[in-house]
C-alpha cells in the first residue's frame, strides 16, 4: 500500500522516465545494442522474492503478476518468467506487448481507444490515455468499495495494473546508461574511476562514486554560479540528476534483496537497497551481480547469466542466515508445484472418470468400472500430492481462504466417494467422487485468476492449531453435507428412471442418511470448536456473527431433516430434496456471508460471488421443480 500511495503522486513523471529509460540501448560493459536474450531461466525463476508478506520464487511472482494483468499465466505461449525477464531487462520491447486485459468495452470507448478483439492492450496504447484513465480511477476510488459497480472496479484494476507495470520496468534502470548521467569531462571521469572512452553512464556508475562527486560539489557551494567552469557545471548537473533519481525511484516492487540489518524484516527492491548496499562490501557485490544479470541477458550468455543469478542468491543466503535457506527449500517445492499443475490433471481425470460412468449407462461392463476406479485413484493421488505441497510451502493447513477450502472440500468429498464405492461397488461412489472433485476444482480455478493463491494468513485465521481443528473440521462438515446433496440428486434421478429397483433405491437412501449424518456431526463439532476459539480470541463463545449464523444454519437444517424423517413428516424423497437444498445452505454459510462485508469472519475472495451463487440456486430450484413432481408421481404408482 505504501508503494502504491507514493507512486500514485509521481506517476506522471515515472511514465516519462519509463519511456526514456526503455528507449536507451545498453552499450556499457559489452551489452549488445540488440538483445539476444538468454534461453534458460531455471536459476532466475528460483530467486526468492518477498511479495505480499510471503517469500516466494520469482516464478510465482511472474505468474501471479501476468495473471493479474492479462488473465493468463503465459504470454505468446511462453512462460511468465520469460515475460518478466523481458520487462525487467528489456523494457523497451515489453511496452508493445498486449497484456492489459480490459473486460469492459465502455472503459475502452471512454479512453478513445479502438476495441481490440482479444480485449488486451499494450502499455504504449494506454500510456497516452493515462491522464483520462487516472481521472476516472480517482473518481471511482472515492466511492465505497461495496458500492462500486463492475465498471468502477474495473477502472481501478486497470489503473493499478498500469501503475505496477510502469514500476516493474524501472527495476533495473539503475544499471542502464542514461543521458542524465552523461560525462564529457575527461578529468571528471578519471577522478570518478570511470572508463575514459565512454560518455553515457548509469545511475549505478555515478552513485558508486558519489563520495568523489560530493567532494567536488562542496567547494562550489560558496562560488557564484556565473563563475562555474563548464566542468564544474557538469559536476553540479550530475549531482542534481543523482539526487533527483534517488528521490523518484523509491518503494518499487520486486523485493529480491534481503535486509542488510538483521533487525529489519522487510526486503528491498534493487533500487531501495542502493543507499545501504553501496556502503557495504556484500551490498556492492550483489549490486554488481545484478548488473551482470542484465549484461549477460542482453548478450545471450546463458552460463554467465545463471552464474550471476546463483552468486547473487548465494551472497544473500550467506548473510541472511537460516530463514533465507528455509525459504529457498520451500521455493524448490513451490517451483515443482507450479510446473506440475497437478490440480489441472486431477480435474481432467475426475472428468474422465465421469465420462467412463456415462459410457457404463450404455455399455454395462465390469471392465469400465475397474478402469473408472483406477482413474479415480490416480486423480485423488494427484489431488492429495498437490494439496500436500501447499501445506509444506505455507507451513499450515490449506483452509485459510475460499480457494483453498474449495480444493480441500473437493478432496474430502472425493475420498468420501471412494469410501462409498468401496462399500457399495455400484458406481455411486465413483459418481460422487468424480462430480465433486471436478466441480470443486473448477470453482477453485475461477478464484485462482484473482492472483497468487498461496497467500499469507489474514489476522482472524492466524493460528495453525485452530486452523487444523476448527476450520478443518467445519470444512469437512461442508464436504459431508455437499456429498449428501450429490447423493440426493442421484436418488431423485433413480426414483424417476429406476423406480422398480427397490434394492438400489434403498442402498442409495442409506448412503444419503450416512453422509448427511457425517456432515451434521462434523458441522456441529466444528461450530463448537469455533466457539472455543472465539472465546479465547474475542472473549465470547457466540456473537451472532454472520459466519457463525451460517454454520448454525447447516446444523439446524440437517437436524430438521432428521427430525422430520424420524417423525415421518417426510419420505425418503423428502430427505433427498432436503439434502439438495442443504447444498444451498452450505454455500451461503461457506462464502455467501462474505457478500455482507460485515463481521469478524469477512475474508477470502468475493469477486463475482453474488451472481454465481444466484445462478447456482436458480439451477437447483429448476432441477427440483422438474424432477420432484416426476419422482413423486412414479413413486406413488409403484
Amino acid at each position: 500500500m505504501k508503494f502504491f500511495k507514493s507512486t500514485f503522486l509521481i506517476l506522471p513523471l515515472l511514465l516519462g522516465l519509463v519511456t526514456a529509460v526503455a528507449a536507451q540501448e545498453p552499450t556499457a560493459d559489452g551489452v549488445c545494442p540488440i538483445a539476444k536474450t538468454v534461453g534458460s531461466y531455471d536459476a532466475f525463476k528460483s530467486i526468492p522474492v518477498l511479495d505480499n508478506g510471503r517469500v516466494k520464487p520469482l516464478d510465482t511472482f511472474a505468474r501471479s503478476t501476468l495473471l493479474q494483468f492479462s488473465g493468463k499465466q503465459t504470454f505468446q505461449k511462453k512462460p511468465a518468467i520469460e515475460w518478466l525477464a523481458r520487462v525487467l531487462f528489456d523494457p523497451g520491447k515489453s511496452l508493445q506487448y498486449e497484456i492489459f486485459l480490459i473486460n469492459n468495452p465502455q472503459i475502452v470507448e471512454s479512453l478513445g481507444i479502438e476495441v481490440a478483439e482479444g480485449r488486451r492492450y499494450s502499455y504504449s496504447e494506454l500510456e497516452a490515455k493515462y491522464p483520462e484513465l487516472r481521472k476516472l480511477a480517482e473518481a471511482a476510488e472515492r466511492i465505497e468499495s461495496k458500492d462500486r459497480d463492475i465498471v468502477e472496479a474495473e477502472l481501478i484494476r486497470v489503473h493499478n495494473n498500469l501503475r505496477l507495470f510502469s514500476s516493474l520496468t524501472l527495476t533495473f534502470s539503475f544499471v542502464l546508461p542514461h543521458p542524465d548521467f552523461m560525462i564529457q569531462d575527461a578529468e571528471l571521469k578519471q577522478r570518478m574511476g570511470l572508463p575514459a572512452g565512454q560518455e553515457v553512464f548509469s545511475y549505478y556508475d555515478v552513485a558508486s562514486n558519489a563520495n568523489v562527486l560530493h567532494e567536488l560539489v562542496r567547494p562550489l557551494e560558496s562560488l557564484p554560479q556565473d563563475q562555474w567552469t563548464a566542468g564544474q557545471q557538469e559536476i553540479v548537473r550530475l549531482a542534481a540528476s543523482l539526487l533527483q533519481w534517488s528521490m523518484i525511484y523509491q518503494n518499487l516492487p520486486v523485493h529480491i534483496v534481503p535486509p542488510y540489518d538483521p533487525k529489519v524484516e522487510s526486503w528491498h527492491s534493487p533500487w531501495d537497497a542502493l543507499p545501504i548496499a553501496l556502503k557495504l562490501k556484500s551490498g556492492r557485490q550483489e549490486l554488481q551481480l545484478l548488473k551482470e544479470m542484465l549484461v549477460h541477458y542482453w548478450d545471450g550468455r546463458d552460463l554467465e547469466f545463471d552464474l550471476a543469478v546463483k552468486n547473487f542468491v548465494e551472497s544473500a543466503r550467506s548473510r541472511s542466515g537460516s530463514g533465507y535457506e528455509e525459504a529457498m527449500k520451500r521455493n524448490q517445492i513451490e517451483l515443482f508445484y507450479n510446473n506440475s499443475n497437478l490440480f489441472l490433471y486431477a480435474k481432467i481425470l475426475y472428468f474422465l472418470t465421469f465420462l467412463l460412468f456415462s459410457m457404463s449407462l450404455m455399455i454395462d461392463r465390469p471392465l469400465l468400472r475397474n478402469i473408472g476406479w483406477t482413474v479415480l485413484w490416480i486423480a485423488v493421488i494427484a489431488h492429495t500430492v498437490a494439496l500436500g505441497m501447499r501445506i509444506m510451502i505455507l507451513q499450515r493447513p490449506p483452509v485459510s481462504n475460499l480457494y483453498e477450502t474449495f480444493i480441500f472440500v473437493g478432496l474430502i468429498s472425493a475420498m468420501c466417494g471412494m469410501v462409498i464405492e468401496k462399500v457399495m461397488k455400484n458406481w455411486l461412489g465413483i459418481i460422487v467422487a468424480s462430480i465433486s472433485g471436478y466441480a470443486f476444482l473448477s470453482i477453485a480455478a475461477k478464484f485462482a485468476v484473482e492472483g497468487d493463491t498461496l497467500q499469507m494468513l489474514v489476522a482472524v485465521l492466524n493460528s495453525n492449531f485452530w486452523l487444523a481443528t476448527h476450520v478443518t473440521t467445519i470444512t469437512v462438515g461442508y464436504a459431508g453435507t455437499c456429498v449428501a446433496g450429490i447423493v440426493g440428486h442421484v436418488y431423485m434421478l433413480q426414483a424417476i428412471f429406476k423406480t422398480n429397483d427397490k434394492k438400489l433405491l434403498r442402498s442409495t437412501y442409506n448412503v444419503l442418511l450416512g453422509t448427511l449424518g457425517f456432515g451434521l456431526t462434523f458441522s456441529f463439532l466444528g461450530t463448537n470448536l469455533g466457539g472455543i476459539w472465539a472465546d479465547q480470541s474475542w472473549g465470547r463463545f457466540w456473537g451472532w456473527d454472520p459466519k457463525e449464523n451460517g454454520a448454525l444454519m447447516i446444523i439446524l437444517w440437517t437436524a430438521i431433516i432428521f427430525h422430520a424423517k424420524i417423525g415421518r413428516m417426510i419420505s425418503p424423497l423428502g430427505v433427498a430434496v432436503g439434502s439438495i437444498l442443504g447444498i444451498i445452505v452450505v454455500m451461503w454459510a461457506w462464502f455467501g456471508v462474505n457478500l455482507l462485508s460485515v463481521g469478524l469472519h469477512s475474508y477470502g475472495f468475493t469477486s463475482g460471488l453474488a451472481t454465481n451463487l444466484a445462478i447456482y440456486c436458480l439451477c437447483q430450484m429448476l432441477f427440483l421443480c422438474v424432477t420432484y413432481p416426476l419422482a413423486r408421481s412414479r413413486m406413488n404408482k409403484k
